[in-house]
């Protein structure tokens, strides 16, 4: 089970790269081992997405200690990633993957006022089941990680205001949709808002039926298009498997 999960994780870093979701190597994507309940899976700090494989993935303990596969392997952990990811994969059981990412346009969108706004068929996707989080530096607040897990709830994507976007996933494919809708939606509406400022927004009754197509209760999400996306990786850079 934890190779298939590392193979997972890897596919998901080399997607990360893929679509331009990647901030040099501060953002972070992590797995829960389900027979390995102590630890979970996250990158190394000096690695760049592309760089990253099954095999150089990092084992985490939940209280932050990195558990070298390779002794002296001098793998760097990330504090602030551990804070986020080792809090939300603690507090919500069912969530075995969890996306952070600091793209240009999620930060953009969750500096706005109103957030994301109901201006595409993107944003309904994820509007029904979004948060948002104020901003904090992550490695100065006491208990920041279980405030984020706070302010998720029981929802699969949130706004880190100021910072970025966050999103879980039972399954892989899951995390990836939830990412990339999100983030989808987040250009369109950069987009929309530099040539108005009077845009057009889709209605309540019509963005309920959205909403219902991204429910979490109507997932997990994303089957149909992984075998896809695995297809491509698979053409281009299958040494992510390693």
């Amino acid at each position: 089970m934890s190779g298939a999960i590392r193979r997972e994780l890897a596919a998901l870093y080399r997607l990360a790269h893929h679509y331009g979701w990647t901030d040099l190597t501060s953002t972070h994507i992590s797995a829960r081992l389900p027979d390995d309940p102590e630890h979970y899976l996250l990158n190394s700090h000096d690695l760049m997405f592309d760089e990253i494989t099954a095999s150089n993935l990092t084992r985490m303990s939940f209280d932050g200690h990195a558990v070298d596969d390779e002794p002296g392997s001098g793998r760097i952990v990330n504090l602030a990633g551990h804070i986020i990811h080792s809090g939300i994969l603690s507090a919500r059981p069912e969530v075995n993957f969890v996306i952070h990412s600091h793209t240009r346009a999620g930060v953009a969108v969750s500096a706005m006022p109103g957030g994301l706004l109901p201006l595409s068929q993107h944003a309904g996707f994820v509007l029904g089941t979004l948060s948002s989080h104020p901003y904090q530096d992550s490695t100065a607040v006491a208990d920041e990680g279980a405030l984020l897990a706070r302010d998720l709830g029981d929802n699969y994507a949130m706004l880190l205001q100021n910072h970025g976007l966050l999103v879980v996933g039972r399954t892989a494919a899951e995390a990836f949709q939830y990412h990339y809708y999100l983030e989808m939606a987040c250009k369109i509406q950069v987009d929309i808002l530099a040539g108005t400022d009077r845009p057009i927004e889709i209605t309540p009754d019509a963005m309920a039926a959205l909403h219902d197509w991204g429910a979490p209760a109507n997932g997990p999400h994303g089957g149909v298009q992984w075998p896809s996306l695995m297809r491509m990786l698979e053409r281009t850079v299958p040494e992510y498997r390693e």
